[in-house]
């Protein structure tokens, strides 16, 4: 277990928390809640997350590779036809990347999308800032064959609150998992070779951000 003096730097689940301005303006709204009762923490979090990330890139990558699927964007020489349907093109290639390819935290503010990782890591950075919760665990579940799913765990009087900003953010609800499988958040991978884990815990230092190789570390105690 490592103890962590900031959590610039960390990289839940191949998400590197970089520096932003946008991050430091968020950040410093979520420090701002620190006097609240936890149900309104909880909540003014989760706001905020869905502020600095409104888009659900995975929602919108589907929606627009559906959109291409139902017309015709191929001219009659079978080229990709840019000059009618470029905007069709660009949303889906720009949504795919997010979704597909590896990109700091900046990017994802800075887009205004992200899937279940980008959304994870910024709840996962505003609680802390907020001192939302006595622990705070970054979390991951399979979904299906090779797809995963990234969510946060807040631990208060013994109490597990479990957060997907993810399914949260589908205007759709039918891309929602957890509606065909509404145990899917209970289903935590308890290893995750090659990676490193994070939470946050509430001791009489303040609180604490740790990073364990694998898997998580046992809750710290509050003193």
């Amino acid at each position: 277990m490592e103890r962590l003096e900031t959590y610039i730097g960390i990289e839940p689940f191949t998400v590197l928390v970089d520096d932003s301005s946008r991050l430091r303006e968020l950040a410093e709204k979520a420090r701002s809640l620190k006097n609240l009762s936890f149900d309104k923490k909880l909540g003014r979090t989760k706001e905020l997350t869905h502020e600095g990330i409104p888009l659900n890139a995975y929602e919108q990558m589907i929606v627009w590779t559906d959109r291409m699927e139902g017309i015709n964007v191929f001219s009659r020489d079978g080229k990709p036809n840019y000059e009618e349907y470029g905007e069709a093109f660009k949303e889906t290639e720009k949504f795919g990347d997010i979704v597909i390819k590896k990109h700091p935290l900046s990017h994802a503010l800075e887009s205004g999308a992200g899937c279940c990782r980008y959304q994870g890591a910024l709840f996962f950075v505003l609680g802390y800032e907020a001192q939302l919760g006595e622990s705070h665990f970054l979390q991951a579940a399979p979904v299906s064959t090779g797809i995963n799913t990234v969510f946060n765990q807040i631990v208060q009087n013994k109490e597990v609150h479990t957060v997907s900003i993810f399914t949260e953010s589908l205007k759709d609800k039918s891309y929602d998992y957890s509606v065909k499988n509404p145990r899917v958040f209970e289903q935590v991978f308890r290893k995750v070779p090659g990676l490193n884990m994070y939470s946050y815990h509430t001791t009489s230092e303040g609180v604490v951000i740790v990073s364990n190789r694998d898997e998580h570390c046992l809750l710290l105690k509050k003193d």
